[in-house]
Order: structure tokens, then C-alpha cells, then sequence
């Protein structure tokens, strides 16, 4: 009898530990609301606009430069249930986000690019791009009047520590900035609405 109530206080202990390290370390997320995709002229920089934030990010596989030449690239879209960002120290972001769409919509020419690539469809004849991202999370702040996307979406947003979402007003201001000329700048970088 004594054997089972130390294995019991065991037990419970042991259950109520992991219970406690998975909330204090365990992977936790948000949802944003992404109203806006915009892409460098040079399909490098991807920069998603919620009312919170901005996310500027690169892409260093060249995937998406690819997309902007497709011919047909309007039946893709993002796929928020697919796509994976995570929010780590100094509001650095990194991770994929994954655009899909019908495979035989698209031209021949359009398929035969992303089977170069080795994207293909799936049984369901859906292909999945997954765009893999770096960079930064910024306030957003003095950016208004930008064209909204026909749907947003929802992209999960993963981030370990708890004070990285307290302390959102320690991001830096976006440096996405409307120019004299009405299109969009990271920098000296062009930015335009990507339309998906």
C-alpha cells in the first residue's frame, strides 16, 4: 500500500512537472492578420503588412523571383495552414511560407518552371512553393492608405519567449516607407502590392 501511494505522488509530481516546463519553455504562437503582401522588384524582399506589425524579409533561395515570372502566378495563394514563422530575441523572424494552388491551371510553361525547380503536385493535384525567410518584426507605424489584399490571411506566428509579445513596443519603427513617386521602399529597395 505504501509502494502505490509513493508511486501515485510520483506519478502526479512527474505529470505536473511536464505540464509546467511545456508552459514555461513549450513553443507558444499568435495569429496575425496579414492584409498586405508586398514583393521586391528584384523578388528578394517580401514585406507582410498586418496593423500590429511589418515583416520584412528576405528570401535566399530565389524561389520567389521565380513566382514572379510565372505567367499565371494569380491562382496561387498563401497557404496559412502551411506556413511557419517563428519570432525569436531582437524580433528577429525566420521560417517558410508556403503559396499553393491548382498544378493543371496553370500553362505548361508555368509547370514546366516549377518542375525544374522540383515542385510538382500532390494527389490532389495542389503544388506547394515553400519560400523559406529571414528576417525582422517592426511596429506599424506611419503606414497607412496601402491597398488591401481581396482576403487576408492568417499566418501563426511561434515565439518561445513570453516577453517577445509583452514587449511589442520594443520593435523598431518599419522602415517600409511611401515614396515621393507612391511606390513603396525598404530602403532603395522597390517594393510593389503582390496580388495573390
Amino acid at each position: 500500500m505504501k509502494n502505490k501511494k509513493i508511486l501515485a505522488a510520483l506519478l502526479s509530481l512527474l505529470l505536473l512537472t511536464s505540464c509546467v516546463t511545456k508552459a514555461i519553455w513549450g513553443s507558444k504562437s499568435y495569429e496575425e492578420r496579414i492584409n498586405q503582401f508586398l514583393v521586391g522588384e528584384d523578388g528578394r524582399y517580401v514585406v507582410l503588412i498586418s496593423s500590429r506589425f511589418h515583416y520584412v524579409l528576405t528570401d535566399g533561395t530565389g524561389i520567389l523571383k521565380t513566382i514572379l515570372s510565372l505567367k499565371q502566378r494569380d491562382v496561387l495563394t498563401i497557404d496559412s495552414k502551411k506556413s511557419d514563422l517563428e519570432l525569436s530575441s531582437n524580433n528577429d523572424m525566420s521560417g517558410d511560407l508556403v503559396i499553393s494552388g491548382p498544378f493543371s491551371i496553370l500553362p505548361p510553361e508555368d509547370r514546366d518552371i516549377l518542375r525544374n525547380l522540383g515542385i510538382g503536385p500532390d494527389r490532389y493535384d495542389v503544388v506547394s512553393i515553400r519560400i523559406k525567410l529571414n528576417g525582422r518584426r517592426y511596429q506599424a507605424k506611419y503606414l497607412e492608405g496601402l491597398p488591401l489584399l481581396n482576403t487576408s490571411y492568417i499566418i501563426p506566428i511561434h515565439y518561445r519567449d513570453s516577453n517577445l509579445v509583452k514587449d511589442m513596443g520594443k520593435a523598431a519603427i518599419t522602415p517600409v516607407a511611401v515614396g515621393l513617386d507612391a511606390v513603396l521602399l525598404i530602403g532603395k529597395i522597390i517594393i510593389y502590392p503582390f496580388t495573390l
